[in-house]
């Protein structure tokens, strides 16, 4: 099943494959029931777009981006719920934010992203 069309991203000049979920279907879905991947979700507004981890089979960073495509938040190693209310929980930005770019846990660390670099996103056509 095809969910997105593959891109390119790249943050500082680091460069990875993402699928770009726009779509009010796509967003609400994001990884959910997969094995892995990543994704970038890309929203029709900037807002204090919430994250869940509902139905996910592995833990994710999760990057929030603004419209501006600069990094204003970061959440590392965000677990997936399970039946333990404690583990319900929605991820927030402390800013609104345009994207929010999910990848695999330890994924931001790997490649030392930070707060305040620059996303660039090539559409393949």
């Amino acid at each position: 099943m095809v969910f997105a069309s593959i891109n390119n991203l790249s943050i500082e000049n680091k460069i990875c494959d993402v699928e770009i979920a726009n779509t009010a279907a796509k967003l609400t879905k994001g990884l959910m029931f997969r094995k892995n991947g990543r994704m970038l979700l890309s929203f029709h507004f900037p807002a204090r777009h919430g994250i869940w981890m509902f139905c996910m089979k592995f833990p994710l960073d999760l990057i929030f981006i603004d419209k501006n495509n600069r990094i204003t938040n970061i959440v590392e190693n965000a677990k997936p719920m399970t039946l333990n209310p404690k583990t319900w929980k929605v991820y927030y930005p402390n800013k609104r934010c345009k994207h929010v770019f999910e990848v695999e846990s330890g994924f931001v660390k790997k490649l030392n992203y930070k707060l305040g670099d620059i996303v660039e996103i090539t559409r393949e056509i």
